[in-house]
């Protein structure tokens, strides 16, 4: 059977839903295997550095780190990083395969000395695992990508054309796998940074072009539901008077790219009028960039974060913010220097350090925290001096 093009963007569209946890990855395999008359599929990432591509299959014992099947069969995934993958057929070639490959069984071993083998007998008889074809990929210098459907005995190895879209799919589930894993840095680096913020008394909401918000804090929810100058109304942020909502609409604008004009490299910073009568809440606005992926429906964002003078909350150190963030103590400092600075070398300067250590330190920091410019690092420490 072949997939043709219809029944095919239906799968690849389900794996990226499935990358946005819009589905299941089990059913999402369930479907792939149906389309491919396979009893069973089967997806998993293991820590397999790359060092160990110089040792003997028997000497690696990869740890899986994700591991997705499209039917619940109890602890098959269990046996096999336990025990069983010393005896896969498909173990020797994968430890070679540094570039993406795909493998059939018939072509790593003797489908009758196969099915008299223990790694058979004992193991992949209970998936009705026979004709099996498998995808491996390098998933980056510590993780390798196993992508598999399998076909029982009394069907046929996938043919040429079935070959080409099972590799197809593999490198969309591949891609799918790296949308998965950004999004879910980017969320535990939200929650990160708005925990931090709440620890030093700043409201923060996360918002959108049109002012939707996207997230917001509990010091956030709360000063929208005093409704004292600022509010949320149609899950939009809103500022009461209209010469601040004008100004909001605008920093939004220019922050997001849609001014016209270079974008500005500081926050803007609003005052808000409250009717209260007590002192002006002081808003910031900076852009923080959140790649858009299919499916997600997540556009450009920015960070408005509010600050009330009539509140001194502080954190007991700010090395709490830095470890809310998961900084050492060194990155903490060279991040917070970084934002009020011209550049690195006056990082380096301040801070008596080396312009390489600097670099060294920023390029640690953008990826603990899952960022690429300096913008969004000042999004994620408004204030910070």
């Amino acid at each position: 059977m072949v997939l043709d093009r219809q029944a095919f963007d239906k799968l690849v569209d389900q794996v990226y839903r499935a990358s946005t946890g819009e589905v299941g990855w089990q059913p999402t395999l369930r479907a792939i295997a149906e389309a491919f008359g396979a009893s069973f599929a089967w997806l998993a990432l293991e820590r397999n550095d790359l060092s160990q591509i110089r040792q003997s299959p028997s000497e690696v014992n990869p740890e899986p780190v994700a591991v997705h099947m499209s039917a619940d069969l109890g602890e098959l995934a269990d046996l096999y990083f336990k025990h069983y993958h010393h005896l896969d057929p498909f173990r020797p070639q994968m430890q070679m395969a540094c570039a993406s490959t795909v493998m059939q069984l018939h072509e790593v071993c003797d489908p009758k000395e196969f099915v008299r083998s223990q790694y058979y007998q004992d193991f992949a008889r209970r998936a009705d695992s026979f004709h099996l074809t498998r995808f491996c990929a390098r998933f980056d210098a510590k993780l390798q990508l196993i992508f598999e459907v399998n076909r029982s005995a009394s069907g046929q190895p996938l043919n040429e054309a079935e070959l080409e879209r099972f590799e197809s799919l593999s490198n969309h589930i591949m891609r799918a796998l790296k949308v998965e894993r950004h999004i879910t840095q980017m969320g535990a680096t939200m929650d990160a940074a708005f925990d931090a913020l709440e620890q030093i008394g700043r409201a923060a909401f996360l918002v959108d072009r049109s002012g939707r918000v996207v997230r917001m804090n509990a010091l956030a929810e709360a000063i929208s539901v005093l409704a004292d100058g600022v509010s949320i109304r149609n899950q939009r942020l809103i500022i009461e008077a209209p010469r601040g909502q004008q100004l909001l609409r605008q920093a939004l604008q220019a922050h997001l790219g849609e001014g016209g004009a270079e974008m500005p490299r500081e926050a803007a910073v609003i005052a808000v009028e409250r009717p209260s009568g007590s002192r002006p809440y002081l808003i910031e606005v900076t852009p923080f960039e959140f790649e858009s992926f299919s499916n997600t429906g997540v556009a450009a964002t920015a960070l408005v974060t509010i600050r009330d003078p009539d509140v001194t909350l502080r954190p007991k150190t700010t090395r709490n913010w830095g470890r809310a963030l998961g900084l050492t103590r060194s990155e903490w400092r060279v991040a917070r220097t970084l934002v009020v600075s011209r550049d690195e070398g006056e990082v380096a300067q301040t801070l008596g350090i080396s312009l390489n250590t600097v670099k060294t330190h920023r390029k640690r920091i953008y990826a603990k925290l899952g960022i690429h410019r300096r913008a969004e690092l000042s999004a994620m420490l408004p204030g910070t001096g």
